[in-house]
């Protein structure tokens, strides 16, 4: 009789144990993710990038560190994007992005001129995308082909330190250029220069104004 009654408590321990087994509900919601800062951040090319990084939580695990993937080269315009994940007990999985925009300074100046002065020619601009607050012609002195110039932009002083471009111009020669400029406004600068090509120089003028 005793064992009878013992096996009935067993019994019934056991069916208690998978009703309430069986009525937890599962864990199907995912951590929380909290980005530390923005989720989009604008930096100056070859500045410097400081990771935020981010926080977790879950409701029944509490507090998670996620984990991070991807980079952002400083030096190299573009868009980079760093993606935070966190993962629970269950399996659950979160994720979180931040983006981060690396910009030269002087982009603004991207674009398509009217050139006029010593030569009168059309000119595209471009801002270098591996060193911050320089510009890069398109055909500087309406030489074609002219690319290889370039200028470093400090404030609205325009420095053009003597650069030499190869075999440029009709009749081809190897020239070199080197002046000063100054921005004088959002659409509007100029540059004097000396351009040396072929045993001599000839000091020359030009007014960009960007369409």
């Amino acid at each position: 009789m005793k064992n009878y009654i013992l096996i009935i408590g067993i019994n019934a321990l056991i069916i208690g144990s998978t009703l309430f087994t069986s009525c937890k509900k599962p864990d199907k919601d995912a951590p929380v993710i909290t980005l530390n800062g923005n989720a989009s951040i604008t930096i100056s090319l070859q500045g410097t990038y400081t990771e935020l990084n981010a926080t977790a939580r879950d409701e029944k695990d509490g507090d998670i560190t996620p984990t991070l993937s991807g980079t952002v080269n400083v030096n190299h315009t573009g868009s980079y994007t760093i993606t935070y994940r966190a993962t629970d007990a269950a399996g659950n999985i979160s994720t979180a992005i931040r983006t981060v925009t690396v910009v030269n300074e002087v982009a603004a100046m991207n674009g398509y001129y009217i050139c006029s002065g010593s030569t009168n020619y059309n000119d595209t601009i471009t801002s270098s995308p591996i060193k911050n607050n320089r510009i890069h012609f398109g055909k500087f002195g309406n030489y074609q082909g002219n690319k290889n110039i370039y200028a470093d932009i400090t404030g609205t002083a325009i420095a053009l330190d003597s650069i030499f471009a190869v075999q440029v111009g009709s009749p081809a020669f190897d020239r070199s250029f080197k002046g000063t400029g100054l921005i004088t406004s959002a659409t509007v600068f100029s540059i004097d220069y000396t351009e040396t090509s072929n045993g001599s120089t000839t000091n020359k003028s030009e007014i960009f104004t960007k369409q």
